[in-house]
């Protein structure tokens, strides 16, 4: 019995040393893989790992909804003087600007020359500033309030990624001018601004490769109201949208 046992035990591993032909590298069939040499001195197996990654695009928006009431409207904490030194862009509140400023465009030159727009909680925008008793030219004009909020987005797609943005609302029209700009690191990307609906898609922003992670974007929404604009109540719907290029 003893002599039958060692030889099938000699046979088996006969037929093992037989068997193994020890390749380079592992493969991903579920079978064990072995390296040794043969001083028996070391031993090494290799491993396969495969990974999945799918195409993802994420946004998350911080804020999604801005109230505002003309009966009272927030008044900004100071007055705001664009320095192009360090750009910034206006705090959060309503500001009054000189009805010498009549347009989207008089308002880009007005700020790049100096401009100084002044806090106000009224509207229509008009403040006796200096108090003596009477409103000159630059105590009346046109009331702007502004909002921010920050958009964050994910893509890991390799060719790059755009962000667009539209706007539907009723009524249509009358609202006075919604504008938007987005910034990243306080640059600016792109922007508009409309006084009718629908309006859009508009690219506002855009980059080769992906975000490299969240990438936050800061969203500055501002209405114009120069006495152009109607009384009502209007719903304005911001869709952002992410998108690979």
């Amino acid at each position: 019995m003893k002599k039958w046992l060692i030889a099938v035990l000699a046979l088996a591993l006969a037929a093992g040393y037989a068997q193994v032909n020890f390749p380079s590298e592992g493969d991903l069939d579920g079978n064990i893989e072995e390296l040794w040499d043969d001083n028996h001195d070391q031993a090494a197996v290799k491993e396969k790992v495969r990974v999945v990654i799918p195409p993802r695009y994420a946004l998350h928006l911080t804020e999604d909804e801005w109230n505002l009431n003309l009966n009272n409207p927030p008044e900004a904490p100071g007055p705001y003087t664009f320095n192009p030194q360090n750009p910034q862009p206006p705090a959060e509140g309503c500001y009054l600007v000189p009805k010498a400023v009549k347009t989207p465009s008089d308002l880009i030159s007005y700020a790049l020359n100096g401009g100084v727009f002044r806090p106000i909680g009224a509207y229509p925008a008009a403040k006796d500033y200096n108090n003596d008793g009477k409103l000159s030219d630059d105590e009346k004009g046109t009331l702007i309030c502004v909002n921010h909020k920050v958009l964050q987005k994910f893509s890991n797609d390799p060719d790059g990624w755009q962000l667009s943005v539209s706007v539907t609302g009723t009524p249509a029209s009358g609202f006075g001018y919604f504008g938007l700009a987005d910034l990243i690191n306080q640059v600016p990307m792109g922007g508009f601004y409309t006084n009718s609906l629908p309006y859009g898609p508009a690219v506002v922003a855009q980059r080769s490769g992906p975000t490299g992670g969240w990438l936050d974007d800061l969203i500055i929404e501002a209405f114009w109201f120069d006495g152009s604009e109607l009384d009502g109540t209007y719903t304005l719907d911001v869709t952002f949208t992410l998108a690979g290029l």
